[in-house]
């Protein structure tokens, strides 16, 4: 999944948050949900997963930080029966939780999953 892809699966301002990564190199995007309950996005990038939560003042955004592939950490959670298909990506001690519908949700995941593999095995290695 790309940035432009998320307009309708996030309340964050897709167009300020591709601008803020129009220089990166970035792998995929995952719409989550923070341990909090705001809306998220998970932007994977070859060096380094950056998370960005909703909220903020006067309802902006703001970029939580930058976080190195070893602390990130996923699990798939059972499809359902009505096509709604979920991931459980840790970070250090927080869970985001992705939940997708139909093929293109579970393609979104899947080259999630895909992009954090890579990156970690990239790490290994070196």
């Amino acid at each position: 999944m790309w940035l432009k892809d998320l307009q309708s699966l996030t309340s964050l301002p897709v167009e300020h948050v591709r601008h803020r990564f129009r220089n990166e190199e970035v792998v995929a995007v995952l719409p989550t949900l923070a341990p909090a309950g705001q809306d998220s996005i998970l932007v994977a990038t070859p060096p380094k997963l950056a998370v960005v939560v909703g909220g903020g003042p006067m309802g902006g955004y703001w970029m939580t930080y930058w976080t190195s592939w070893d602390t990130v950490r996923i699990a798939d959670d059972e499809a359902s029966e009505d096509g709604w298909y979920g991931l459980r990506v840790s970070i250090g001690e927080r869970m985001f939780q992705a939940r997708l519908h139909g093929l293109q949700g579970q393609r979104a995941l899947r080259d999630f999953v895909v992009a954090v593999q890579a990156q970690q095995h990239t790490l290994v290695a070196f």
